[in-house]
């Protein structure tokens, strides 16, 4: 089955909320059997958990094993992957395992939807719990685990009961706040018959029938309790229940509904001791909240990313204000960044109540309780605070109807859908602002003394007020800390997710507003890991052209992902992304993409900067000359945008490149990708061969060493040698460079690679000459020559007969020479490779300088100079000026041969 059609098959789904039950989509999975059946209610009990099989015996048959019991396990989980599929239970440390996610065992369901009722009673929304609620209640089918005997199961059956009781109790408790006891008499009633000792049944059915105005029902259901639990236990009901009781017989009317607030509602949450900058945002806030001649409610939203202190401002310029709104303060976390922001519908009932309104007099109808809400605000001075709202939406219904009253909300909401209202943006910090705010907790001496470690925070925490808070207090928990050991804990994905793991929920939800397409990119970027974003990089990693990768990139900007740090070299406008964000969208990368999409991402970024890898090397050698190159993947997106470079691009991006790259070819040694790896680690060969970045040279050479050598990849290991050959040979490090590269001319002969055995000798052949063995020197050259011929490559051939021209220099035989020099200029000509024929315009004004023709010497040292100049090209620029320094005009001497 290919992996379409797995897509197509529906999930298996598991109950053990009744009998056991398994099913395919819609479709009932028929378990037959008493052993089959046990074993899987067994590896339910542990999804995800291995379980022995003496777990599963046991499960089976207790305290009287059999002894094919073993065999008989082995037999029921086979017929179980026939009937559920292969992958369905894997075998770990000689148990098994029940791969299923959580949401497909109907218990985990219920756990969960009873989870998100509780956390919605603390938020007081109180509909949305009951509803919960009653999802959770549908699930159960019969008593849980229904059938199965044995004492692990009787023993989860009887918690699964007491949870489920549990649940009901709340599910009841809920309905009755909402004002629906007349319809829940009738299931009370059956409860308290089934469950007569059970006291919050009878406190419930007491409460409803109370409140439908059936007291003396009410009062008898206690005393029929009470006598029970006297009669049969010998104790009397519990305070609660005797309290309630009480209360009915007095007719307290705070069964009906909440006591009226004693005092004005001043619910505004502590603000900070101190206030770090924000003057203008303060400034602009206090002036349109002060209470003055006004026609129009005041409102104003701060707006601005998760982390960045809207609340913290909002709190601020509300605790200023409280002496001019006498009647009170509400304030309401709208949870407008949560899965389930509040409901206005729910706040309003909270804000009514605070005010006075008892809860049966609160209207169920949403329109209602904003008209109702809007008729008390308008005879009072309130202000209203609405942390987090989601959207202009959300606001509208919690709007008072007075302009004596005023509105501070905050948002992470665009700010185009806010309509008539003042707007205060907030932005991260700045580097004043932000050293301030670590002063409070780190103090200013201890800053003071690393001032570079202090930025570095500063940096790497965005400049959020949340992140540098959180800093800060670690600073002040641990005053024997320097500040560079913080700095350094905010390096690395993981490791500064760990540090700032309070703020990554603020980044979550930024994430989790964007649209898919960014999302992805976003997560792509993580994956790659690399701060420094292009849109040519953007357009490999996402697979689209270079102009939408550009668009992608502007959005995340916008949202505050990324930061635009100029154009780059030839390669679009570039961004910045800090490594907190990196880790998101790895992380994020991680849980929602699958493998097989993660490798074609990364593929697709190894084989953009090949591409553009290629093209400056044939920007600089006029072809892929004098250069190995294997068959991995090139990317190149839809329109032709290496084709639109300008000249003299090439030397400038290879210049940027080394640490991209080098990164490149790590990342891509560790996922296996051997031939990226080895392939990006020659495509600063222009670069690095020019001289000036030898230890990178170095490094990334045994990178790609090393992965061939793991792969096995004989051509792989083969190209790197030659590198690292070639590079031992600049530096004259002759005894390295002659092993590394008999080793290299060694796998490439047997492999039957002309070209790269041609290269490898034409070096060998330079080492000779240079210790002086020009017969051995002329001989390697000439096979070299004649290699590379047959490989088709002109400006490797070039090379090789250039070096022969540079021996009979060597051997003053300049009639020889010029010939060979004549032969080489026309090959590299044709091929096109500036670097190498600025080398061949040396040898002839050198020769030209032998043979006492100065003026032309010099003119072709110059024109050598200029062209090796154009290629950034430091070794061989500093060879030639040697020689034009040298240049007399009495007999010349040479002072280099490159």
């Amino acid at each position: 089955m290919d992996e379409m059609e797995q897509a197509m098959v529906p999930v298996l789904t598991y109950g053990i909320l009744g009998p056991l039950i398994v099913r395919r989509g819609e479709a009932e999975v028929p378990v037959a059997g008493v052993r089959d059946r046990t074993v899987l209610a067994r590896l339910l009990l542990s999804p995800g958990d291995a379980v022995s099989k003496d777990q599963l015996i046991d499960a089976l048959y207790g305290d009287s094993p059999r002894k094919t019991a073993s065999t008989q396990i082995h037999g029921a989980v086979k017929r179980l992957r026939y009937l559920m599929g292969a992958a369905s239970i894997q075998t770990d440390n000689g148990g098994y395992v029940l791969v299923t996610p959580p949401e497909a065992v109907d218990a985990n369901v219920f756990e969960r939807l009873v989870t998100l009722a509780r956390t919605a009673l603390r938020a007081g929304r109180t509909g949305d719990a009951a509803r919960d609620l009653v999802r959770a209640l549908e699930l159960w089918r019969g008593p849980a685990l229904a059938g199965f005997d044995g004492e692990i199961f009787a023993a989860e059956a009887r918690r699964w009961e007491e949870l489920r009781l549990a649940a009901l109790e709340e599910r009841i408790e809920t309905q009755l706040e909402l004002g629906r006891y007349t319809e829940l008499i009738p299931e009370l009633h059956v409860l308290t018959a089934n469950h007569p000792m059970r006291e919050r049944f009878a406190g419930q059915l007491m409460l409803a029938l109370y409140r439908a105005q059936r007291t003396t029902e009410a009062l008898r259901t206690y005393t029929d309790l009470r006598n029970r639990l006297v009669d049969e236990l010998g104790v009397d009901p519990s305070p609660d229940l005797q309290h309630l009781y009480e209360q009915i017989l007095q007719q307290d009317s705070a069964l009906h509904h909440l006591p009226e607030p004693a005092f004005t509602p001043q619910q505004l949450p502590a603000g900070l001791p101190s206030m770090i900058g924000r003057d203008s945002e303060l400034k602009v806030a206090m002036m349109a909240l002060t209470p003055q001649q006004r026609r129009h409610l005041p409102v104003v939203v701060i707006l601005g990313n998760g982390g960045v202190g809207k609340t913290t401002v909002a709190l601020e310029v509300a605790h200023l204000l409280t002496g001019d709104y006498p009647d009170g303060q509400l304030f309401a976390n709208l949870g407008g960044a949560s899965a389930r922001p509040a409901r206005p519908h729910d706040v309003l009932g909270r804000f009514l109540r605070a005010l006075g309104v008892s809860a049966p007099a609160i209207p169920a109808d949403p329109e209602e309780r904003s008209e109702l809400f809007r008729s008390l605000s308008a005879r009072k001075r309130l202000l209203l605070v609405l942390d987090d709202a989601a959207d202009a939406q959300q606001i509208a219904p919690l709007l008072p109807g007075s302009a004596g009253c005023a509105v501070l909300a905050t948002s992470r909401a665009d700010a185009s859908q806010f309509h008539s209202v003042t707007l205060i943006p907030l932005q991260p910090f700045d580097a004043h602002d932000a050293r301030a705010l670590l002063a409070q907790s780190a103090g200013t001496e201890r800053m003071a003394a690393e001032p570079a470690a202090v930025e570095q925070v500063i940096e790497r925490c965005l400049g959020l007020p949340l992140a540098l808070a959180i800093v800060g207090s670690r600073l002040a928990a641990r005053p024997h800390w320097q500040i560079s050991k913080v700095a350094a804990r905010l390096t690395g994905r993981q490791r500064i997710l760990s540090e700032l793991r309070e703020v990554e929920p603020v980044l979550e939800w930024a994430y989790g507003v964007l649209d898919e397409e960014n999302r992805s990119l976003l997560r792509r970027l993580g994956l790659l890991g690399q701060r420094g974003v292009s849109p040519w990089m953007a357009a490999a990693l996402a697979d689209i052209s270079v102009p939408a990768a550009e668009e992608r990139l502007e959005q995340l900007g916008e949202a505050g992902f990324l930061s635009p740090t100029g154009v780059g070299a030839y390669e679009g406008l570039t961004y910045t992304c800090h490594d907190l964000v990196l880790a998101v969208g790895h992380d994020r990368a991680m849980k929602e993409d699958s493998p097989e999409e993660r490798a074609a991402a990364l593929q697709r970024s190894f084989g953009a900067l090949l591409s553009m890898s290629d093209a400056a090397y044939v920007a600089v050698r006029g072809g892929h000359w004098g250069i190995v190159r294997g068959a991995a993947r090139r990317w190149l997106p839809p329109e032709p945008w290496l084709d639109r470079l300008p000249s003299g691009w090439a030397p400038v991006w290879l210049e940027s490149q080394p640490a991209r790259i080098a990164a490149a070819a790590q990342q891509a040694a560790e996922l296996g990708e051997t031939e990226y790896c080895w392939e990006l680690a020659l495509a600063l060969f222009p670069l690095l061969e020019s001289g000036g970045h030898f230890e990178l040279w170095r490094s990334i050479t045994d990178c790609g060493l090393a992965a061939a050598q793991k792969a096995g990849d004989l051509r792989g290991e083969a190209a790197m040698l030659y590198s690292q050959g070639h590079r031992a040979t600049i530096r004259h490090d002759l005894a390295e460079a002659r092993q590394l590269l008999e080793r290299s001319a060694e796998l490439f002969r047997g492999l039957g690679d002309t070209g790269g055995e041609g290269l490898a000798l034409s070096d060998l052949a330079a080492i000779s000459r240079t210790g002086g063995d020009l017969y051995g020197a002329e001989k390697t050259y000439a096979k070299a020559a004649d290699l590379l011929s047959q490989a088709g490559d002109r400006a490797g051939e070039a090379g090789a007969v250039h070096g022969i021209a540079k021996i009979y220099l060597d051997r003053h035989a300049d009639w020889t020479a010029r010939i060979y020099l004549e032969k080489a200029r026309l090959l590299v000509h044709s091929a096109g490779n500036l670097g190498l024929e600025a080398q061949i315009l040396h040898s002839m004004a050198v020769l030209d300088a032998h043979a006492g023709h100065l003026d032309t010497a010099e003119t072709g040292f110059q024109n050598a100079l200029k062209v090796i100049r154009s290629l950034d090209h430091l070794v061989g620029t500093a060879f030639i000026l040697v020689d034009l320094g040298a240049l007399q005009p009495v007999s010349y001497t040479p002072l280099t041969q490159p």
